[in-house]
């Protein structure tokens, strides 16, 4: 009994429960009507600058749970699944949830700013701000381990987000200002909440 209740807590932390609510939206959500459409989407949640700005802030954070067809869920809960992870190796559950959901924020609040800034206005949605975030928090973990935490070094972790964050200002259809901005709030939220503890003979993470 005790050893399927350590099972049932081992996979059923806030990264698996974030990417199960992720689908649950998804699935709802085609019950309703297609998500591939940038109309539907901005009806249901999405970020849209003039709702934001008449009011909408809500739409801040219902858009990072909202998106754009069965391939745009899955790229993006199969790369929170390994990174977040990762990143729950070295953060607590709570601390998890709060670079997560600041991150998403964050990114949402970098895409807003932009998109006013330059005039070019999009639907924009999904969690990928959020996951950019996780990066972010990851990059700070090694750097305050020296270099390197578990499998992860500062040129591994260096290299894979400056592939991640040129892909989005390289390829069309990719907000790549939400990952940025995540990507930084998710760095800055790490700053704040990781510290790296050390025992005589026990080094402990939270």
């Amino acid at each position: 009994m005790e050893k399927n209740y350590e099972s049932i807590k081992k996979w059923l932390n806030i990264n698996v429960i974030l990417i199960v609510s992720n689908i649950l939206v998804w699935l709802v959500m085609c019950t309703k009507g297609d998500t591939r459409s940038a109309q539907f989407m901005y009806e249901h949640g999405a970020l849209y600058p003039t709702n934001v700005l008449g009011g909408e802030w809500y739409r801040l954070v219902s858009a990072m749970f909202l998106h754009f067809g069965a391939e745009h869920l899955i790229s993006n809960m199969f790369m929170q699944y390994f990174l977040g992870d990762m990143l729950l190796r070295a953060l607590s559950q709570w601390k998890f949830a709060v670079v997560y959901v600041l991150a998403g924020i964050g990114g949402n609040v970098a895409s807003l700013v932009m998109m006013i800034v330059t005039g070019d206005f999009a639907v924009a949605a999904g969690a990928s701000g959020a996951i950019y975030g996780i990066i972010g928090a990851l990059l700070w973990v090694v750097l305050r381990n020296g270099g390197k935490f578990e499998s992860i070094s500062v040129p591994r972790m260096l290299l894979a987000t400056a592939l991640y964050i040129t892909y989005g200002f390289t390829t069309e259809g990719v907000d790549a200002w939400a990952h940025l901005g995540g990507a930084v709030i998710g760095f800055l939220a790490a700053v704040i909440l990781y510290r790296r503890k050390v025992t005589a003979t026990i080094e402990q993470w939270d």
